[in-house]
């Protein structure tokens, strides 16, 4: 109901603007279309504003999702900061340590794929559609979080240094892909993120 309000107030606005523009054009502006010049906006460039307006309110973000958002981004984070923490462990040379230290990683990760799991399975019919390339992305990454996670718990132990380093090192990496369509997603649903009303 509020997108549908937004939707025709938006189109509203959008109507007064372009009667505005067209009746300033037809005021004052013989001068420039003596020149060959467009006084008003053409009929592509207010479809095109149009279209834009609409996807915008059709994947605007419910007050939940803004809550669940904030929850993914901030348990991601924490992974990957517990897989960089275990990087710089590994230069020490104390596995048991370095063992131990690995299953607050592996609960993070735990909860950051059910963050977010429960993030897209909240999504609209056609949030859905509107962010289809972004959110496959999203799912590429948490699967692939699955699989590193598992390798990592199964080299624990019997595997070498080097390939438990291999190991954290793809999946911080994979963490950080992940934050980074988070992001990208965020901005599509008009999220403001962390930091962006200080800055403004």
């Amino acid at each position: 109901m509020k997108r549908t309000l937004a939707l025709v107030f938006g189109l509203s606005l959008l109507i007064a603007q372009t009667a505005i523009a067209q009746y300033h054009g037809g005021g004052g502006g013989g001068h420039r279309r003596s020149e060959g010049v467009p006084t008003g906006p053409t009929p592509e460039t207010k479809n095109n504003d149009l279209k834009g307006f609409e996807r915008a309110v059709m994947l605007q973000a419910t007050p939940e999702q803004i809550a669940q958002f904030q929850r993914l981004t901030s348990s991601t984070q924490s992974a990957r900061q517990r897989a960089q923490q275990l990087l710089q462990l590994s230069g020490n040379g104390n596995k048991l340590n370095w063992i131990n230290s690995t299953y607050p990683l592996t609960n993070g990760l735990e909860e950051t794929q059910a963050d977010n799991e429960k993030f897209l399975g909240s999504f609209s019919k056609e949030q859905e559609d509107g962010l289809k390339k972004l959110t496959k992305k999203m799912r590429k990454a948490d699967s692939e979080i699955t699989g590193q996670s598992k390798a990592l718990s199964h080299n624990l132990e019997n595997g070498s240094d080097e390939q438990i380093v291999g190991l954290l090192q793809k999946l911080e990496k994979t963490l950080g892909e992940l934050q980074s369509q988070q992001i990208a997603i965020g901005s599509e649903m008009g999220i403001q993120l962390p930091g962006q009303s200080r800055s403004q």
